[in-house]
């Protein structure tokens, strides 16, 4: 496996190597984005492709009873996820082993989904679009974060397990998968798509 296949999927000491360095190159985007998402008081929050989980640790801080499920393809993922939430795993916390396109969640089961930097890794992001729609409550929340990066440089070439959506895109999947009061934020590179299920 090449360290560019580690985006998508992490694994081996490369994985673990790049879980640690995203989540550096990931601050500034995720506590943009944080300021603007309301995490529930209560209820349940699930975050797709939670790589090392720390955006989870951060969400906790913002609720005071609310639990929160860490989904990812990647074992490097899980298992990092699970050691930086490790006070909370069983209590408020789980971290499991999955794919968005096939969520492990009942019907109307979530208040708040978050995607940060992930959704361009979804081989079939439509069909994830569609379970996440399914897996809310109603009036629930999704919340696409991501960073798109230099304009100037072709990036699925650069990382060939990835393919870059413009936040109109997004936005415009959503919309296709039953989502009502589509709204996006931007800040340079960086954009937030939030929908919510009517």
């Amino acid at each position: 496996m090449s360290f560019t296949d580690n985006f998508g999927n992490p694994k081996g000491i490369l994985g673990r190597m790049m879980l640690v360095s995203m989540d550096k190159e990931h601050l500034p985007m995720a506590q943009w984005a944080l300021d603007q998402i309301r995490v529930p008081t209560n209820g349940r929050v699930a975050d797709i492709g939670c790589g090392g989980g720390y955006n989870i640790r951060r969400m906790l801080e913002m609720s005071v009873n609310a639990k929160f499920i860490g989904l990812d393809i990647s074992d490097e993922s899980v298992k990092k996820a699970q050691k930086i939430n490790r006070d909370e795993i069983g209590k408020r916390v789980k971290i499991i082993k999955g794919s968005a396109e096939k969520l492990p969640f009942k019907d109307y089961s979530i208040d708040l989904i978050t995607a940060f930097e992930t959704v361009f890794f979804w081989k079939k992001p439509e069909k994830a679009f569609a379970e996440i729609y399914r897996s809310l409550v109603k009036d629930g929340c999704f919340a696409v974060i991501n960073n798109y990066g230099d304009p100037n440089v072709d990036w699925e070439k650069k990382v060939p397990c990835m393919t870059r959506y413009t936040a109109e895109q997004i936005a415009e999947m959503m919309k296709t998968a039953g989502f009502a009061d589509i709204s996006v934020s931007k800040k340079e590179n960086l954009f937030l798509v939030v929908g919510y299920k009517k």
